[in-house]
């Protein structure tokens, strides 16, 4: 059984032991909403975080839909703590760390709050699997980022001993608002009860309001594997046939998902008086092209599932075709850097051990590698 005293200090333990990250994230945080609410001093800012904050921890639960929700307003308030006591933060600095990401979601990409003129649209990383290759199972990510968000060295990538999630952004703005506003711990659900990627579905399509907008894989030791794309409110789950996936950010496959993206960025460009050519609507063709070379680019992997196809994939940069890796590349002139990728990951998965590569000093991640990093008492995927 969990318990606040358990939620509590594995929190504590966590945040004490990435202090830098948790503070540097605060501060990043901090800056994110001072750019889309510049009417708003800090002390404003701060105060609209903690009531929200004060909403959703305080919200009503239907516990015969959620049963796996009693007790958790308990644990939550402990793991907030937690993480404020190990990183040494302050009472708006913690408000900010465990609220800054819904907020924005719901109240200045909803439209509700703020300047339409000042939202962006930048977050493009990328998960590849592979379910078998020379070197066993591989999973690869890039995070496409500005190259003030901080990051560190791998970590094991698995959620519990049967699976694996990893999620990007879905760029989805003027999105709908869900009826729940609980901040349920979804993912950490999913590991409490969930065996197979097929479980792990049937809670993530449950618990729908309760979580993102992003785009999600799902892969279990089974070599099941789930793409998932979602809004605010609604899903589109797709199952590989073969094991072999990939997701990437700012777009969508699902039919019924890329109808609705495509509807809300129609939606953003008038709401933002921008017309035909606009960087944003450059961007998010960008966006499109990007996933369908990752089609083009799995297609050609499942022929040779190796270390190094996987490598040559997750770090794929090409003047005609385009990138899987990016680093700050202008579309046209006048409209500002794309992402960079500050942080290529490929995990060994059956010998527990990752490759890296970081960006650093204006090098760019995929001309940087970094020591391989080797783990230590884990579940090795056969």
């Amino acid at each position: 059984m969990w318990t606040a005293e358990q939620w509590y200090s594995q929190a504590k333990k966590w945040a004490s032991s990435h202090r830098e990250y948790v503070r540097k994230m605060c501060n990043l945080n901090l800056n994110l909403l001072k750019k889309h609410l510049p009417d708003m001093d800090e002390d404003e800012i701060y105060s609209r975080v903690r009531e929200f904050n004060e909403k959703r921890i305080n919200a009503p639960v239907d516990f015969k839909k959620y049963p796996e929700l009693i007790g958790m307003k308990q644990l939550i308030i402990a793991e907030w703590k937690g993480i404020k006591d190990g990183a040494n933060l302050d009472e708006n600095q913690i408000e900010l760390y465990v609220g800054t990401y819904p907020f924005y979601h719901r109240m200045i990409c909803t439209g509700k709050i703020g300047k339409m003129s000042n939202i962006e649209f930048k977050a493009n990383c990328s998960y590849i699997f592979f379910p078998y290759s020379d070197q066993g199972v591989l999973l690869a990510n890039n995070l496409d980022t500005s190259p003030e968000e901080p990051f560190g060295p791998p970590e094991w990538p698995a959620l519990n001993e049967h699976i694996i999630i990893g999620s990007v952004s879905s760029g989805i703005f003027l999105d709908e608002e869900p009826e729940e506003i609980f901040p349920a711990p979804v993912f950490t659900i999913v590991a409490r009860y969930s065996r197979n990627a097929k479980e792990a579905v049937e809670i993530l399509e449950r618990y729908n309001q309760f979580w993102g907008p992003c785009n999600c894989i799902v892969v279990d030791r089974n070599k099941n594997c789930a793409m998932i794309e979602k809004s605010a409110c609604r899903i589109g789950v797709r199952w590989s046939e073969d094991g072999f996936g990939f997701i990437t950010a700012m777009t969508a496959e699902h039919p019924e998902m890329n109808k609705y993206l495509q509807d809300r960025r129609q939606a953003s460009l008038k709401a933002r008086n921008l017309g035909p050519g606009s960087c944003d609507e450059l961007y998010w063709k960008k966006q499109d092209q990007r996933r369908q070379l990752m089609n083009e680019l799995l297609e050609d992997a499942r022929k040779n599932p190796t270390l190094e196809t996987m490598r040559r994939f997750i770090q794929f940069r090409d003047p005609v075709r385009g990138n899987v890796c990016g680093n700050g590349e202008i579309y046209k002139k006048g409209c500002p850097p794309s992402e960079y990728t500050v942080r290529t990951i490929i995990w060994l998965l059956s010998k527990g051990k990752a490759l890296w590569w970081a960006r650093k000093d204006n090098i760019p991640s995929f001309e940087n590698p970094m020591p391989d990093v080797k783990f230590e008492n884990v579940l090795l995927w056969d």
